[in-house]
């Protein structure tokens, strides 16, 4: 494929997310395989730091896009500034995270670059002189595998937390400060206000080690014995969606495909049934283990191991072995 690949930057605070680190590992491997430059456009205000990382970070090319406008997230002035810089760089694809931002500027993005867009993705691969996408649909429930034919550049939207955050060997990457001219006048809405939920500092996509409960514990009294056996382990309590949808824990330790993608090194499913929206969010777990009284749960089928039992009777147990 003819063309630079470009990833999208997301930051917070001065700090570059997660799903930015991701993007350049596939995006690493795919211009290496093509031949062609691997670069990555960050905007917003005040970015010598973001920029002095990224410098060397493994890519060839740091686009930095600067405006006071930037300083704050807003979907008009990003897209209209990451479009303006694609222009200029003109590359073939264009990788971005499938999170809020991806969400709402992504189509955006395609639409006035006059590109191709696939989003929601977990997989991207090579195929001869063609991209190959891979994405959930019906819920999750299948695979689908997409092959990118139309006018470029291609514009591919991955989940967060499917791909492998790689250590990559630095290069001393170049960078072209993107010039570019946004009228405050010209924005149709502007920001009130920005509201965040409070997540406790929980974040379960970083987590080693997973202790998820799902309806199947029978009641939210029966929390307190899991949050108990992650405590034992020194590490974080999930769930499925119906346990956050009933209110037993807050939506932030929620895994699933309309909440987080997670990959921990191991992942203890308790009284989850393994509907394939949970599933396909946590199936890339180093090891899974699922604690379940049916043993035609469908969980048993990514698990590597499984224990077909009461809870009550197998998380005690598990408790007193993690603390002997």
């Amino acid at each position: 494929m003819k063309g630079d690949i470009l990833v999208l930057a997301e930051h917070k605070n001065a700090a570059l997310d997660n799903i930015t680190w991701e993007l350049i590992g596939k995006g690493r491997a795919l211009a290496d395989e093509w031949r062609t430059r691997l670069a990555v456009l960050v905007a917003g205000s005040e970015l010598e730091s973001l920029v002095a990382v990224l410098k060397s970070s493994g890519v060839d090319l740091v686009l930095p896009v600067e405006h006071s406008l930037l300083k704050s997230y807003h979907a008009e002035t990003y897209t209209s500034a990451i479009c303006r810089a694609c222009m200029q760089a003109t590359p073939a694809l264009v990788l971005m995270g499938y999170t809020y931002l991806g969400m709402e500027i992504g189509p955006a993005v395609a639409v006035r670059l006059g590109g191709t867009m696939v989003s929601n993705c977990s997989e991207l691969a090579s195929d001869g002189e063609r991209l190959v996408a891979v994405r959930s649909v019906f819920k999750g429930t299948l695979q689908t595998k997409v092959r990118l034919v139309g006018p470029r550049p291609h514009i591919v939207s991955i989940v967060k937390g499917v791909l492998p955050r790689k250590a990559l060997a630095a290069r001393d990457a170049t960078v072209e400060s993107q010039t570019i001219d946004i009228d405050a006048k010209t924005l149709r809405g502007r920001i009130l206000e920005i509201l965040t939920i409070d997540t406790g500092g929980i974040d379960i996509t970083k987590a080693k080690i997973l202790v998820s409960a799902g309806r199947g514990i029978g009641s939210p009294e029966k929390i307190q014995l899991l949050r108990d056996l992650a405590g034992a382990l020194g590490r974080e309590l999930a769930c499925s969606r119906p346990v956050a949808d009933m209110g037993w824990l807050p939506f932030a330790h929620q895994v699933g495909i309309s909440a987080s993608t997670v990959t921990p090194d191991v992942y203890i499913a308790c009284g989850i049934s393994g509907a394939s929206q949970h599933v396909a969010a946590m199936r890339d777990s180093g090891r899974i283990i699922a604690i379940n009284k049916d043993p035609n749960a469908p969980i048993f089928r990514v698990a590597h191991y499984g224990i077909v039992g009461d809870l009550l009777e197998v998380i005690p147990a598990l408790i007193k072995q993690a603390k002997g």
